[in-house]
């Protein structure tokens, strides 16, 4: 697993196109579909996160350059692990890595896939929603899960 999570701070060092800080990647992959995302911060500016998919548009980057959802599914068929749902890797300058599993089938659940990032936002990057309505889905998330499984 090691030389795994190795393979993975390489990349993260490689496609993000600036000094960063901390680095959150999420991936939901399953037979019928998924997706991912990931946010990062920077020294300049702790407090804010980066979007992925703005990466491109900032930084004149092909999209293509940091598919990190296609490698970690490769590299854990590689080494036969455990099926999961979706996992978190968060990623930090000093080398401080963890990783979370999840083993939820959302999509068996009455949560979207943007339910989902809303949720997934609030736990890792601390972002309280403004908005009522994502409000809800947080609080409803909390009730129904509250072992916070994302």
């Amino acid at each position: 697993m090691q030389h795994i999570y190795q393979e993975i701070a390489d990349t993260v060092n490689q496609m993000i196109p600036e000094e960063w800080e901390k680095f959150y990647f999420y991936a939901q992959i399953s037979e019928t579909g998924g997706g991912t995302y990931f946010y990062y911060n920077t020294p300049r500016n702790s407090s804010f996160y980066q979007y992925n998919y703005e990466i491109p548009f900032d930084f004149k980057i092909n999209e293509l350059e940091f598919d990190l959802g296609n490698n970690m599914r490769n590299i854990f068929e590689k080494y036969d692990q455990e099926p999961w749902y979706s996992f978190t890797i968060s990623l930090e300058r000093s080398g401080k890595f963890t990783v979370h599993y999840d083993y939820t089938d959302w999509f068996e659940t009455n949560y979207s896939f943007g339910d989902q990032k809303v949720i997934w936002k609030y736990k890792y990057l601390g972002t309280e929603p403004s908005d009522r309505e994502k409000q809800k889905i947080i609080k409803r998330y909390l009730e129904e899960y509250p072992e916070n499984p994302i």
